[in-house]
């Protein structure tokens, strides 16, 4: 151990009470305090995260391929799930509302199978019954009509309402029954106006027997881009590939924005505790001033004065730092077992507990900020106490 490694510690462990030592104990504690709450906050938003990419895989595809104008892909050779889409009319006996209707096979196993797990009430069997198409409609598209299991809806596509207004007559609709309801809460948009219909029954609607888009459900939803990039290769201008992250964009860009700012509100908490460093060094400065004239007259240089101080933050900062990196972890590693913070899923929670995901990237960055930090606010008390003269014979 060095000379001026030695007497840091000296200086870190005061023999007597003081005020300047009070203020060193209260910054070590705010950056305990901050550490351990970005290592919680940082878990937390992976948890959520883990809870969203859960959701947006499980419901919908992994992939879309939509044609450009005028292509035409044989997706049932390679297994992906043919779409039929458009934006509609739907006329009930409630009320009237745009929806998004999606057309489906009724053999088509993949898609379904993504939706099963969303369903609230009825079946998911899509398909057409005595020549009516029987649907299932999203829970805010029913909820904004009074929907109910059984009720029949009339859907009228955008070229027989503008054929209704040029012969000025009303527009006939094709009848649909509502077979089930569903919910995904992978997607606002999803949930608030969607209807399944039957691909028979679509494609009148759609105006086009070529399917609207192509769906592809992946083993591993990660590998999406991967993907993606290889069949944009090989379809070049026939059509344009999208990933389920692509699809929900608007979601990742949020949850990384607000990751982002909280990482950055919480790291204030150290950066005050640090200013507390630096206060509480640079009075400790003054107060030994007499002690360094001392040590500078025994022969040490300015470099190992300085050096004393650069220790001392960097002590305080790596146990503070390790000791709020144990505090965090040890908490989220009792919500992840004990799950202390519980969810009602009865009242419409769709986890059981707070989710808390620790990466160990995480935790190494907000470790290492902390000291880095810490070690930082020495600096100034460390050439201020390099710079005292000693105190000449003359003077004196």
């Amino acid at each position: 151990m060095t000379l001026d490694l030695t007497i840091a510690l000296r200086y870190i462990r005061p023999r007597r009470f003081s005020f300047i030592g009070l203020i060193g104990v209260l910054s070590g504690l705010g950056i305990i305090i901050g550490t351990a709450a970005l290592i919680i906050v940082m878990s937390l938003f992976n948890g959520f995260r883990d809870v969203a990419h859960d959701l947006m895989t499980s419901f919908g595809p992994h992939l879309r391929v939509v044609p450009t104008s005028g292509s035409i892909l044989d997706g049932h050779a390679r297994g992906w799930s043919p779409i039929w889409t458009a934006t509609l009319v739907v006329q009930a006996p409630q009320g009237t509302s745009v929806v998004q209707s999606i057309g489906v096979e009724s053999a088509d196993s993949a898609t379904l199978t993504s939706l099963k797990g969303a369903l609230l009430a009825g079946s998911w069997r899509v398909d057409t019954r005595d020549g009516i198409a029987r649907a299932v409609v999203s829970s805010g598209l029913a909820q904004s009509l009074n929907l109910l299991l059984g009720d029949t809806l009339s859907l009228i596509s955008p070229q027989q309402v503008e054929a209704s207004l040029t012969m000025l007559t009303l527009p006939t609709g094709t009848p649909i029954i509502v077979h089930g309801v569903f919910q995904s809460n992978a997607s606002r948009e999803v949930d608030a106006s969607t209807i399944f219909l039957p691909a028979e029954t679509m494609k009148p609607l759609a105006g086009s027997d070529a399917p609207t888009e192509w769906h592809v459900r992946l083993a591993d939803p990660d590998s999406s881009e991967r993907v993606a990039a290889r069949l944009q290769s090989e379809l070049g201008n026939r059509a344009e590939v999208e990933t389920w992250q692509q699809m929900n964009r608007g979601v990742y860009d949020t949850m990384r924005l607000e990751r982002l700012g909280s990482f950055l509100v919480l790291m204030l908490i150290v950066v005050v505790a640090a200013f507390s460093i630096l206060v509480s060094l640079t009075m400790g400065v003054v107060e030994k001033r007499h002690d360094i004239a001392m040590l500078k007259s025994m022969g040490l240089t300015n470099a190992m004065i300085a050096r004393i101080y650069i220790w001392q933050g960097v002590i305080i900062g790596v146990v503070s730092s390790g000791v709020g990196t144990l505090v965090g972890l040890a908490l989220c590693y009792g919500q992840q077992t004990f799950h202390w913070i519980r969810f009602d899923m009865a009242q419409g929670y769709l986890i059981p507990a707070l989710p808390l995901s620790v990466q160990t990237s995480d935790v190494v960055i907000v470790a290492v900020s902390s000291v880095l930090i810490a070690s930082a606010a020495a600096v100034y008390p460390a050439r201020r106490a390099a710079a005292l003269e000693l105190i000449s014979s003359q003077t004196l």
